[in-house]
């Protein structure tokens, strides 16, 4: 593509700059953490249908857990596409099952650093935003599309996994609302999932699995405890757990490098975390704990079986001699995304025509990670993700995102779904 069509032109000059920096703004301030979503599904609904969209609630099992649908219709001559992006952030959850959410997420404007700030606008309303204002200009252009858009902001992306007393629908993440959406009437040629990926795109992502490792021991108060000798003999399981957690990093490292893999889109490295640890009363330090649990997060890519992984991990804990449990508590496979290459076209396109040039190589992390795009690729809709770059200070702890990249990012989301909703494409 070297040059815009009159029609291109039209749609990118609706494209609002202050409109997007304060609907990103509005969103990304809004308190709604994973299983809290309610007040995020309730003002993309209002703002659907103050811009005469067709528009619907998705209830979940969960109240207060509602995906929010927008639809512009096309003729139903064209290829459809499903704009996807999550409402849950990471900021003001819960740590406790008895508690509330704490405060939620700030979100600000600096126009001097043209920054719009906030860990919320990044993770993901910022590319959510971006979408909606995309998809407005095109509505608001006049131009007839052959195909739908369809927009779906959905709950429960976040990696969460239902174990011990945090149970429920709460506390199902990892897919959720993409998952209820493509069972329950949502349906599209292509997806392309809105996230910040440093405008490269990829098609592949890894799966991931949660699991819990125990180890037993027996409660002793403190001046009864037995003389120190053997770990073996040690009644206190947080210690005993010491040695479980060093031979699981030892593994992380092995494991890592056993399942790398080179795909033409990018390299995919599964990493391993240890997320949690879970032992005695810390209003009660004088009795040795007779349990401890860790939680720990393995990435894995898509043609290695979840079994095998939980058989590697049980293997290194009994490899110990101190006993130990392993349980798999949440498990979300990888795909790699077929029939994909009208919707990559397309995006190499706009962002070809937006900042004249290909678009960049996608990073490791962005295909080692899990994201809706495998819920999709999962049921057979061919996905991407794609979007701007998220950004920090050197501190890290002001996360933003510059204005030319979300306004780019917009501009790109445009194009994208003109060229697939055009009914031009073979």
């Amino acid at each position: 593509m070297t040059g815009s069509t009159t029609e291109q032109d039209a749609v990118l000059k609706l494209i609002d700059e202050q409109e997007l920096v304060e609907l990103a703004v509005a969103m990304g301030n809004i308190k709604a953490p994973s299983g809290y979503e309610q007040p995020m599904a309730d003002f993309v609904l209002r703002w659907l249908k103050a811009n005469g969209f067709d528009n619907s609630y998705q209830q979940l099992v969960s109240e207060g857990r509602s995906n929010t649908i927008g639809i512009l219709r096309g003729t139903g001559l064209g290829k459809s596409l499903i704009f996807n992006s999550h409402m849950d952030s990471e900021q003001g959850m819960p740590m406790r099952i008895d508690e509330e959410p704490p405060p939620g997420p700030t979100a600000s404007v600096d126009q001097d650093k043209k920054r719009i700030f906030g860990l919320a606008v990044q993770n993901d309303r910022g590319p959510m935003a971006a979408f909606m204002i995309a998809t407005k200009a095109i509505k608001n252009s006049g131009i007839g599309l052959a195909g739908d858009i369809l927009m779906t902001m959905v709950v429960g992306e976040i990696g969460m996994g239902p174990v011990d007393e945090f149970r429920g629908a709460k506390f199902i993440g990892k897919g959720y609302g993409s998952r209820h959406a493509v069972t329950h009437g949502i349906n599209g040629d292509f997806a392309l999932i809105a996230e910040t990926t440093d405008f490269g795109v990829t098609w592949i992502e890894a799966g991931a699995a949660y699991f819990k490792v125990t180890v037993d021991g027996k409660s002793f108060y403190t001046p009864r405890i037995p003389e120190r000798g053997e770990l073996k003999d040690n009644p206190n399981a947080l210690i005993k757990m010491i040695a479980v957690i060093e031979a699981i990093e030892k593994w992380a490292v092995e494991y890592e490098r056993n399942h790398t893999i080179e795909y033409p889109v990018g390299k995919m490295v599964p990493k391993v975390s240890i997320g949690a640890i879970r032992a005695g009363a810390p209003y009660k330090p004088s009795t040795t704990p007779k349990s401890c649990s860790i939680y720990v997060d393995v990435r894995v890519p898509p043609p290695l079986e979840f079994n095998l992984v939980e058989r590697e991990l049980r293997d290194v804990v009994q490899s110990v001699g101190l006993g130990g449990t392993v349980e798999c508590f949440m498990a979300r496979k990888g795909y790699e995304g077929k029939n994909v290459e009208p919707l990559i076209d397309a995006i190499r396109n706009a962002h070809l025509l937006v900042r004249g040039a290909p678009p960049p190589p996608v990073s490791t992390a962005e295909t080692s990670m899990w994201r809706d795009i495998n819920i999709f690729n999962e049921v057979g809709i061919p996905a991407a993700t794609f979007g701007m770059p998220r950004k920090s200070a050197p501190d890290a702890v002001e996360r933003f995102v510059e204005i030319k990249d979300i306004v780019d990012a917009a501009k790109m989301y445009a194009l994208v779904a003109l060229e697939v909703c055009s009914g031009r494409q073979s």
